[in-house]
């Protein structure tokens, strides 16, 4: 398949419906009318993700709460060119995953996470987090794989704009209280289990 790219610009902004067709094995997000195109997530990434979901998932059925934690799933920016993202794992109540939910609105998502390597640090501590902030998503983590050792970053919102809550190294398990209680360590984030 070709991708026409010429028949986009300032005055044909690329759409949500324009990505449909586009070839699988990459991931697609619009940002100002711009196409962004990222290669899938590498195993690392994917073994992570999976991690973190469990993790939430546990945490908020201890805690009682009808939510759980997927992704990536694509979430609407508007704008005077809409457009969307895809954070790598979203929480979001569960009568959301019933159907009928094809773009997710930030005041559908409790918590957004972004694992991030090396060429996605300024993307995902700079512009999406002044994206997510912007559009309602209470609290935000940054998983960071591009340092020698794991660490997770967790902000939330405050007046409009994210302040960090946490800072977590590995081998330092910390109990974050909010959005619900969970206890995390990065460094038992790449460990398998045995």
């Amino acid at each position: 398949m070709t991708i026409e790219f010429g028949q986009h610009g300032p005055l044909y902004p690329w759409t949500r419906e324009d990505t449909r067709d586009l070839p699988e094995g990459f991931r697609y997000e619009i940002e100002d009318g711009n196409l962004l195109v990222m290669n899938s997530p590498a195993p690392e990434h994917q073994y992570v993700a999976n991690r973190l979901m469990r993790l939430l998932d546990d945490a908020a059925e201890e805690a009682g709460l009808d939510v759980v934690t997927l992704g990536p799933l694509d979430v609407d920016i508007p704008g005077p060119h809409p457009g969307y993202r895809s954070p790598d794992l979203v929480t979001i109540p569960y009568k959301l995953t019933e159907g009928g939910y094809d773009l997710l609105t930030g005041h559908d998502i409790l918590l957004a996470i972004e694992i991030t390597g090396k060429d996605a640090v300024t993307r995902d501590m700079i512009t999406k987090r002044q994206v997510y902030a912007a559009i309602g998503i209470p609290y935000y983590w940054v998983v960071r794989l591009d340092q020698s050792e794991p660490r997770l970053i967790a902000f939330e919102l405050v007046a409009g704009e994210y302040r960090e809550t946490h800072n977590v190294l590995a081998g330092g398990p910390v109990t974050i209280t909010d959005p619900f209680r969970v206890t995390v360590d990065p460094a038992t984030l790449l460990r398998r289990r045995t």
